[in-house]
């Protein structure tokens, strides 16, 4: 996200390489990046953050998730301004330390990002109330999963209430948000147990008639470039 004072990185879960090329095919530039976001201390999300911090881009994240990765930063708190962004963190159910999502508020928009989490709450729907444009986690297709390769005990994590959500509740979400959302994009799809076209069809059909927009993302290259 480009903020009013520089951008802000949300998780860094690539290298940062990976993320620099990214960045620049998306027509972004990182050059002058001085914060980054964590939501949790998993690795897919903190693959990159060791040279970030090695370049002077500071952490900011739950008390929790800087405990989980034992490093100094600041504590992500309701209202926090960074780069000229409003921060609002939100707790999610997720197989973490102190998991959040976050809103983030600037110039009268609303952006949401709700990613690795097992089921919607009343915490995250508060969090993600009056967003116009939000990052959603759309995982997996159930009978994919359950068909697939995994062992049961990793299907049943995913399906658990902390583990991931399905395309179909992504699209339950979407409704109980309602028509002041106006952009979804679909983030954290599995490779394995979900295609970008499965869940653009799942959830598309689940929110007939809503109004907005679905946007895709993509594990090997970026998505559009979406404005708000």
């Amino acid at each position: 996200m480009e903020g009013p004072r520089g951008p802000l990185l949300v998780d860094a879960g690539l290298s940062w390489r990976d993320i620099e090329a990214r960045s620049a095919r998306a027509g972004l530039s990182l050059s002058n990046l001085r914060w980054v976001l964590l939501t949790h201390e998993h690795t897919d999300h903190v693959r990159g953050l060791a040279p970030l911090r090695r370049r002077g881009v500071k952490v900011a994240a739950s008390a929790g998730t800087l405990r989980a990765l034992g490093i100094e930063g600041t504590v992500l708190s309701p209202g926090l301004e960074i780069e000229g962004v409003r921060v609002f963190p939100f707790p999610i159910s997720h197989d973490a330390r102190e998991p959040v999502g976050l809103r983030l508020e600037v110039n009268g928009t609303r952006i949401g990002i709700a990613t690795d989490l097992g089921q919607i709450t009343d915490a995250v729907l508060s969090g993600l109330s009056g967003c116009h444009t939000v990052v959603l986690e759309a995982n997996h297709d159930v009978s994919l999963l359950l068909s697939g390769p995994y062992p049961w005990s990793l299907k049943l994590r995913i399906l658990g209430p902390e583990g991931h959500l399905a395309n179909e509740e992504t699209g339950r979400a979407i409704r109980l948000l309602g028509n002041g959302l106006q952009q979804v994009i679909l983030a954290h799809l599995s490779e394995e147990n979900n295609t970008p076209a499965l869940a653009l069809e799942t959830v598309a059909g689940a929110v007939d008639g809503w109004g907005g927009r679905l946007y895709l993302t993509y594990p090997d290259r970026p998505g559009v470039v979406v404005r708000s």
